[in-house]
């Protein structure tokens, strides 16, 4: 069975006008990181951002080390307290660092 052209040439150029492979998002897009934290930030900022007091652990002014608690939940029968610890250099937010720790009951 033959099909006219311009019905075939019709179909072909509707084919190529659709992209071949969807667009991905970037690789930034997927990444975890669910902190609002940026480099450069100050320590009221970085306070204020995770909506809790920082904690105080060690260094000389303006080159300190603080923890923020973070509580994040739980099963209801174990709470979830996660530890941020915080650099700061010169006044300024230069790295941080989660730690998830253990359970004291799992040891």
């Amino acid at each position: 069975m033959l099909l006219p052209g311009p019905l075939i040439a019709g179909d072909v150029g509707a084919r190529e006008a659709a992209p071949l492979v969807a667009a991905r998002a970037p690789f930034t897009a997927t990444l975890s990181n669910l902190s609002p934290l940026a480099f450069g930030m100050d320590v009221g900022e970085t306070s204020r951002v995770l909506a809790q007091p920082l904690i105080y652990l060690n260094g000389t002014p303006g080159n300190e080390t603080f923890l923020a608690l973070r509580n994040l939940g739980g099963s209801g029968l174990v709470p979830h307290h996660h530890r941020l610890f915080l650099k700061f250099r010169g006044g300024r937010l230069t790295g941080w660092k989660e730690d998830y720790g253990t359970n004291w009951m799992w040891r």
